[in-house]
């Protein structure tokens, strides 16, 4: 009896278990990430070369244990409020993703949990009505831009991250336009230089 129950809360841990966007690994296989879950295709606002697969249950992955699953209600069927992940690749590989939030606690708790994780930002701007904060990784960019919004007539934060490909240099930039991060970008992609040996604070001070 005993066996039988370690086993059924063995088995339930499993079909609970959700996948941690923090322990992949770019580029990967389009069906090692998507066939856990369902999702809808479209090309990505982006760029319109990528596809967006937008992920339908978001709590299906985590964010370093977190999830951020949220919306703020509407009457309305058709409307912007609802938090979503999607994942940004082609029809093989799969080399970053994107998290959209809409909800200020949620968008709250994201800043801090990658504060947390990641440690001192590469470059930190702006303010409470809009802030973009990036940090690098070996092998991932990640791209926070949040600010003040107003959604069905409710004060909120409004949040929006990207995780990327290091080497996926052309969205990259165009996703730091608004920032001097992509005139980085663009030094170091001329000049044959690797964020791992050329981060931002390097060229930051060579600018200065």
């Amino acid at each position: 009896m005993f066996i039988l129950l370690i086993i059924s809360l063995f088995i339930s841990s499993c079909s609970t278990a959700k996948e941690d966007l923090s322990t992949i690994l770019f580029p990967v296989k389009k069906e090692k990430i998507v066939s856990v879950a369902d999702y809808t295709e479209k090309k990505s606002i982006l760029d319109e070369k990528l596809t967006a697969y937008q992920v339908k249950d978001m709590n299906t992955f985590s964010l370093y244990g977190q999830t951020f699953a949220n919306e703020i209600g509407s009457s309305s069927e058709a409307y912007a409020g609802k938090n979503y992940l999607e994942f940004l690749g082609d029809s093989k590989e799969i080399n970053g993703y994107k998290i959209h939030l809409y909800t200020q606690k949620e968008s709250e708790k994201l800043e801090k949990l990658l504060l947390d994780k990641l440690g001192k930002p590469a470059f930190d701007k702006g303010n409470e009505t809009e802030r973009n904060i990036i940090w690098e990784t070996s092998g991932k960019l990640y791209i926070l831009n949040s600010g003040n919004a107003e959604i069905q007539g409710e004060k909120t934060k409004e949040s929006d991250l990207l995780c990327l490909n290091t080497n996926f240099t052309t969205l990259i930039i165009n996703a730091t336009q608004a920032t001097k991060y992509s005139e980085y970008l663009k030094f170091r992609i001329k000049n044959n230089k690797k964020v791992e040996n050329y981060p931002y604070s390097v060229y930051s001070k060579e600018q200065n």
